[in-house]
């Protein structure tokens, strides 16, 4: 009984009826007959393979046989570890709020094994993201956001520690979190044939992105500082003001980082003149308006010309522009 066999009218009714008896009937011989236990496994699966050939619409029958009938593809590997990895960032953010609320947070190290494993979960997606455009994934934006927010958990794990900052992380997995859940609605696809890829061209992409991932941080120790000067103005001490740094060393913190972002846009910067590349062009200019609008702001704090209050509100605000400035550039 073949089931790529084609009907036409009403030989196509008659057909059909006689190959559901002859299913049916198949399917109660195997089951009476006596064999092992492989037999009928292999039997079984044989009828059910002609069973489904038979209530397969016509319309997909019609002229082509069973194995050429096509069903959606699956998942690409890079979205689930995209996923994966969105996910986890989100548990890490409800681990903290619970680990907080019951005043376990100094003696409980899930956050930083969520973040990790969230972290390499990131680097697997960009490397087999990699694999798919053949080039370090930086063109589009959903391909950008991922690798800002791989950036910014870099710079969590080196930076974290060294500025004493224990809760930074429960301030930078929602914006992970955020940042992937908006690449994922995007979507990704491949990108258009390139020729030979020029080193400094990458070299130029990635310390640029790596140093808005440096104002991200910032941003988010500004919100930190923030919050714990909000606390104590409110008197509210106790529970999370007890978990937050001290408010001087957060202070340091956003100075050192909106620092550390503008020395490796610099560079960034440096590399295009290497390249020649025009003064027009659009992802110059916006770096060129990042670039000052940071150069102001760590002049501000490096003279103290500001209250440290207002740097934080600077370093929160001032992150709007290269957030939007990467949508500008990648749809221009």
């Amino acid at each position: 009984m073949r089931a790529d066999v084609s009907f036409e009218g009403s030989e196509a009714s008659t057909g059909q009826n006689a190959r559901k008896g002859g299913f049916i009937r198949g399917l109660t011989d195997c089951q009476k007959q006596p064999k092992t236990l492989f037999d009928r496994l292999g039997g079984s699966i044989a009828f059910l393979a002609q069973g489904f050939a038979v209530f397969v619409p016509s319309s997909l029958r019609k002229g082509s046989s069973l194995a050429s009938i096509t069903f959606p593809p699956l998942i690409p590997l890079t979205s689930i570890f995209l996923l994966a990895a969105t996910l986890t960032f989100a548990a890490a953010v409800v681990q903290a709020l619970l680990a907080l609320r019951s005043g376990r947070w100094k003696q409980d190290n899930t956050q930083i094994l969520l973040m990790a494993i969230g972290f390499v979960l990131q680097t697997a997606f960009l490397y087999h993201r990699g694999q798919e455009v053949g080039q370090c994934p930086m063109k589009s934006l959903p391909d950008i956001l991922v690798f800002i927010g791989w950036s910014v958990v870099l710079l969590y794990f080196l930076v974290g520690s060294g500025f004493r900052l224990s809760l930074l992380g429960v301030f930078t997995a929602p914006l992970v979190t955020v940042v992937q859940g908006l690449a994922l609605l995007q979507g990704f696809n491949p990108y258009a044939v390139k020729g030979k890829i020029n080193a400094l061209v990458e070299l130029h992409a990635a310390m640029a992105l790596i140093a808005y991932a440096a104002f991200a941080l910032g941003c988010i120790t500004g919100i930190m500082y923030l919050v714990q000067e909000r606390l104590l103005k409110q008197h509210r001490i106790g529970g999370l003001f007890y978990q937050l740094p001290p408010i001087q060393g957060l202070a340091k913190a956003i100075q050192r980082l909106v620092s550390l972002g503008l020395v490796l846009l610099s560079l960034a910067l440096a590399i295009s003149f290497a390249l020649h590349t025009p003064v027009s062009n659009p992802k110059l200019v916006f770096s060129w308006i990042v670039w000052g609008l940071y150069a102001v702001i760590a002049f501000f704090m490096w003279r103290h010309v500001t209250s440290p209050r207002r740097t934080a509100w600077l370093a929160v605000v001032g992150f709007v522009l290269p957030f939007i400035s990467l949508w500008i550039v990648t749809h221009a």
